[in-house]
């Protein structure tokens, strides 16, 4: 009787250990946070859950990042929860579509994938058919064609930059303008916000107020920054500052010294792009020039950032 009833309790925990299903989880990444991005990334949440489903695994995370660059970690976070989740034994495998989406820098690639390794799980791309366990060699060379597939396409975005820039093209918002419907590089002055600026301009040069008395002033009277922030001594210095007022825009200020890191340098003034737009100009030029030289007699009270 006994030895009968073992053998039972061995049979059902041979079942249970048969209907138990594989802990998976999957991670997706889109570059830009556009809507037809944003298209994809449900389209490749929908294809992990369908997948999951179909080969009976257990999907237990989905890890999605939004508007993130493929060519470094360290502002993937759901990348990294994933990683700290691995190491708490979530999950048995880690499914991504392409090894594109796991990173475009093959450094990165290859020690997230070892790491992954280290801790007994498998990383599968399902698009290729691959695993960590077809070798580093297969992956490395996809991964390094991934990452000179990065190196393409900040080039087209630089030339691109630069095309704009010799054409006079404001890429961002700047107070003072609203950007013309259908071309968004362009600018048109806002009627409101430029007297806005000629009230900048006239406490600081005739009324001997300073940036952060000035500031204080629009606050009091509820008149909000172009992103409907409240004025600060900075922001009123960058208007005093800005040559678009007197109809000159300038790019090529700052360049990316290295695409895979993406750390900003600044370009010295010989290689700024400064396009005359004189539809633009608000601020007459003595104003403008006076504004400097009051600035540069108080240098060193604050700090424009």
């Amino acid at each position: 009787m006994i030895r009968l009833l073992s053998e039972n309790i061995r049979k059902e925990a041979v079942m249970m250990e048969k209907d138990k299903k594989i802990k998976v989880a999957a991670y997706c990444r889109v570059s830009t946070d556009k809507e037809d991005q944003l298209l994809s990334l449900k389209a490749q949440k929908e294809f992990f859950e369908e997948y999951a489903n179909r080969n009976n695994y257990e999907l237990v995370k989905l890890y999605t990042d939004e508007g993130i660059s493929g060519t470094k970690l360290k502002n993937r976070k759901a990348f990294k929860r994933m990683m700290q989740d691995a190491e708490d034994g979530m999950f048995e495998i880690v499914f991504v579509k392409d090894i594109s989406r796991f990173a475009r820098n093959a450094v990165d690639f290859l020690n997230s994938i070892r790491k992954l390794k280290g801790m007994g799980i498998n990383c599968r791309f399902v698009n290729a058919n691959l695993s960590t366990e077809d070798g580093e060699m297969t992956l490395g060379i996809l991964a390094l064609v991934a990452q000179e597939e990065s190196a393409n396409m900040s080039k087209r975005v630089k030339f691109g930059k630069k095309k704009n820039a010799e054409n006079g093209k404001v890429p961002n918002f700047v107070y003072g303008y609203n950007k013309i419907k259908g071309d968004y590089f362009n600018l048109e002055i806002n009627q409101f916000e430029s007297s806005v600026v000629k009230r900048i301009f006239n406490m600081y040069i005739n009324e001997g107020h300073g940036a952060n008395k000035i500031a204080q002033i629009l606050n009091l009277e509820g008149i909000k920054t172009k992103r409907g922030c409240k004025w600060s001594q900075n922001a009123i210095s960058r208007i005093l500052t800005n040559r678009i007022y007197i109809g000159e825009v300038i790019n090529g200020k700052e360049a990316i010294e290295n695409y895979l890191t993406g750390v900003r340098a600044k370009n010295s003034e010989d290689k700024w792009v400064i396009v005359p737009k004189p539809e633009l100009a608000i601020i007459d030029r003595s104003d403008f020039d006076k504004a400097q030289k009051i600035l540069k007699s108080r240098h060193g009270k604050f700090k424009i950032s």
